[in-house]
């Protein structure tokens, strides 16, 4: 029974990381596998759309999958439903509020909770699809290159009203960091120095500047990773969602 068991882990692990339809990091539900898989994870965020899935919005789905495929508490899912034959999933996608003029849509599954829509009229972006994860469960989302113990000292600086000694404490915390880690941390040191100098509107200043840079395209692969990464280093502190 129990070798039983470990083969059907097994198999299960299988569908996990199938890909779908170039989204790599995305696992495929159908009417089936959907609840025996859903019902394993923490979250998990779905995309129900058309059986052979492409354009813009699922580009940006797949960003996403693949920028969170390390995540062991979420994964992405994706259900594509059939409006003709035997009409594959119609009735699951149904089951969650989704028609054939719906597709595609996203609906979030927390344990314990009812399903979680994307709104209809949200813009689709990554940072709107990552924020409905972070919205609705405790799960950690660090943008790529970002820490996940110094973003929340920088949550926890933008909101104290001693900046110096959470910049000393942030200190004191970078200098038990492996060397890696180091590197990462002294950006986040970095701009916690600018914001004690010269206050919160330094970030928005800086955000501006890197994204200006970022837009031009006028910088290498290499400097544009570095730029990047600042960038979603700078984000970590806190902004309203509108300056993201």
């Amino acid at each position: 029974m129990y070798s039983s068991y470990i083969l059907g882990s097994l198999l299960l692990l299988f569908s996990y990381t199938r890909p779908t339809n170039g989204c790599k990091g995305c696992v495929s539900l159908d009417e089936y596998n959907f609840d025996k898989i859903v019902s394993r994870f923490d979250a998990v965020l779905v995309k129900f759309d058309v059986a052979y899935p492409y354009g813009e919005k699922h580009d940006v789905f797949t960003k996403l999958a693949e920028e969170l495929a390390q995540n062991d508490k979420l994964i992405l899912a994706e259900v594509g439903v059939k409006d003709y034959g035997d009409k594959e999933n119609e009735q699951l996608a149904l089951k969650f509020g989704v028609g054939k003029d719906d597709l595609p849509a996203v609906r979030l599954f927390v344990k314990g909770k009812a399903p979680v829509e994307f709104a209809k009229s949200a813009e689709w972006t990554v940072d709107n699809l990552r924020n409905v994860v972070k919205d609705n469960t405790d799960i950690y989302l660090g943008l790529p290159g970002c820490l996940e113990k110094f973003d929340k000292l920088a949550m926890e600086f933008v909101n104290t009203g001693y900046k110096q000694k959470k910049l000393e404490e942030a200190q004191a915390k970078a200098a038990e960091l492996t060397d890696k880690e180091k590197e990462t941390a002294a950006v986040y040191l970095k701009y916690m120095s600018k914001i004690v100098e010269t206050g919160s509107e330094f970030v928005t200043q800086e955000l501006g500047r890197l994204k200006k840079i970022l837009k031009e395209g006028k910088v290498n692969e290499r400097k544009k990773t570095e730029l990047s990464t600042r960038l979603n280093i700078l984000r970590s502190f806190s902004l309203p969602r509108n300056e993201l």
